[in-house]
């Protein structure tokens, strides 16, 4: 579809998103709580980066009312840092071309300043730029023709801690691999694990957070942060998600920690 019909102001209604708890003091649920006790709920926040303003309208439109997402914008990747940086959100949907530098050097330079979970996006995404956007730091990757529900479902997921990465795009990265003759490299480096440390990683690439990990295979997650920091590090790769989609890209499917338990 043509950017502006897709991404315009979009036409129709559609169920509203969850919230969530917002920041404030911890509670024991792992929540936040306010003055006196009451829970802080808050919206989960996008930056969304784009140089055409018809698509960050229509992308804030419909984040903000089929999606249940407080939006901000950006229209470079200075903009973007400097919005990361104020608004700390939680995800930043980033074209791939966004100016002057590309969205593979924003996501780089965002990986390195915080904690926000960058989602690349693009209309003619090939295989060595999905590749590229994911070693960069990229939680995952979405090609611009996604529908409307499609982009609501697919960052709803990541702000649950999942790596969305559609099908055809993980065939992508898959491709990337076996032309680069990365693939024997990447077993190596997922060999470089622990047993227990693949169980992790199998889990994360999942979607499944830090206490769901602790509750599956038994252990505290101040154990599960020591092991995912373990992988990062033995990967060389800067987050979590981004391990997720290495795992899931370049490791040969066998029957995962969850269906051997189950």
């Amino acid at each position: 579809m043509r950017v502006g019909r897709r991404w315009g102001p979009p036409g129709h209604a559609g169920e509203r998103g969850d919230k969530r708890v917002g920041r404030g003091a911890p509670d024991c649920s792992g929540g936040r709580l306010g003055v006196g006790g009451d829970r802080l709920v808050t919206r989960p926040r996008v930056l969304v980066a784009d140089a055409l303003p018809i698509v960050r309208a229509g992308v804030r439109d419909l984040l903000q009312r089929d999606g249940g997402f407080d939006v901000t914008e950006a229209a470079t990747v200075e903009q973007l840092l400097a919005a990361a940086e104020r608004d700390r959100p939680d995800l930043c949907l980033v074209d791939l071309d966004l100016p002057p530098s590309g969205g593979c050097t924003a996501v780089r330079q965002l990986a390195r300043a915080s904690s926000t979970a960058a989602i690349v996006w693009s209309f003619d995404p090939t295989p060595e730029v999905v590749l590229a956007a994911v070693r960069a730091g990229a939680h995952g990757f979405l090609h611009k023709a996604i529908s409307q529900q499609g982009l609501v479902r697919a960052l709803r997921g990541a702000a649950r801690g999942e790596a969305p990465l559609q099908r055809d795009l993980a065939s992508m990265m898959i491709e990337a691999i076996h032309g680069h003759d990365e693939r024997a490299d990447a077993r190596g480096r997922v060999a470089l694990l622990s047993l227990r440390e693949r169980e992790v990683l199998e889990l994360v690439a999942g979607g499944a957070r830090n206490k769901d990990v602790a509750a599956v295979l038994a252990i505290s997650e101040f154990t599960v942060k020591r092991h995912v920091q373990n992988i990062l590090q033995k990967l060389a790769l800067p987050t979590r998600g981004a391990a997720a989609l290495f795992y899931r890209a370049a490791v040969v499917e066998e029957p995962s920690v969850v269906e051997r338990i189950a």
